[in-house]
């Protein structure tokens, strides 16, 4: 008893960390074991999927942000903790497959990071590019083409070969504000089809405000946003001929500033994971696991940071 006192005495920080997110996988191993529903002899692995999960969001939390950079680091480092660990090729295998796993994690802890939102919320709509390439190799690139297509940045005056990831979140003045609900769709789609699909499909939205840019102005889906949600949608103006509207008009100055904190979002999240960034992406399983999996290693550190 006063060995294992000991010992539990000396765990560090990290192991502690470690351990935690690991417990925090497990909670939703019933969730997993449903979408995944192996069909084989090999239905239970001795590396089982709740450690793959743990090893690549650590490998995430420790700024690894490829596949093989990841299970180099927990061969070398974290071996005994994970000593079933299988070979760099069973592993990365195992991980794409394990994308609607990612997928359902990031929703189950989405909805615990949301439990105590305010009753009345101010939210941000707004979506960025995950990129696979850019510039002249954006015309030749044909990875994940069930949703990847090649479009123009205007913002940044750039090509990319990339897919959307569109995200709601609920603005905290002072804070980072909390994702509220996030979804990729493909390049080419619109990003107003893509926000009603993602408002639709969180129906528990509190009411409030819906901040959003100019691409998102649509009087019917101000007027269903206010009679299904009872959110108010607000835009900047948009000029039409004879209006008589100035730079810097203050109600679209006003909407701008207060849109800007999704910005911060997509900005931190990226510093984080390094989400847009999908270059050594090989397939559409790969893509999706690349997407949800930095996702759910995002919402950890705001699960245990809460």
């Amino acid at each position: 008893m006063e060995k294992q006192r000991k010992r539990v005495e000396n765990i560090s920080t990290w192991q502690t960390n470690l351990i935690t997110l690991y417990c925090a996988v497990c909670d939703n191993s019933s969730t997993i074991e449903a979408i995944m529903q192996r069909q084989s002899n090999n239905f239970r692995p001795q590396f089982t999927d709740e450690e793959c999960i743990t090893v690549y969001l650590w490998g995430i939390s420790q700024r690894r942000f490829e596949q093989k950079a990841i299970y180099s680091y927990t061969k070398n480092h974290l071996l005994e903790w994970f000593p079933k660990l299988p070979s760099y090729q069973a592993f990365s295998a195992r991980l794409n497959r394990l994308a609607p796993a990612f997928q359902a994690l990031a929703k189950s802890w989405l909805s615990v990071i949301g439990v105590n939102l305010e009753e009345q919320l101010e939210y941000i709509v707004d979506s960025c590019p995950v990129i696979l390439a850019k510039g002249p190799r954006s015309g030749h690139a044909k990875i994940a083409s069930e949703l990847c297509e090649k479009s123009y940045n205007s913002s940044q005056k750039k090509w990319y070969y990339d897919i959307k990831l569109h995200a709601i979140v609920a603005r905290r003045p002072g804070h980072l504000p909390v994702p509220v609900s996030l979804m990729a769709s493909g390049a080419a789609q619109h990003d107003l089809p893509a926000s009603k699909q993602i408002v639709d499909d969180h129906a528990a939205l509190k009411p409030g405000r819906l901040y959003a840019d100019k691409a998102y102005i649509d009087a019917s889906w101000a007027q269903s946003l206010k009679q299904n949600h009872a959110l108010e949608l607000l835009t900047p103006r948009k000029k039409h001929k004879g209006d008589v509207l100035v730079s810097g008009d203050t109600f679209s100055t006003f909407v701008s500033s207060a849109r800007q904190p999704i910005e911060c979002f997509f900005n931190w999240l990226n510093r984080l994971t390094d989400i847009q960034t999908a270059s050594m992406v090989r397939s559409l399983s790969g893509l999706l696991c690349h997407i949800f999996g930095r996702i759910a290693a995002a919402l950890t550190r705001l699960l245990f940071n809460s």
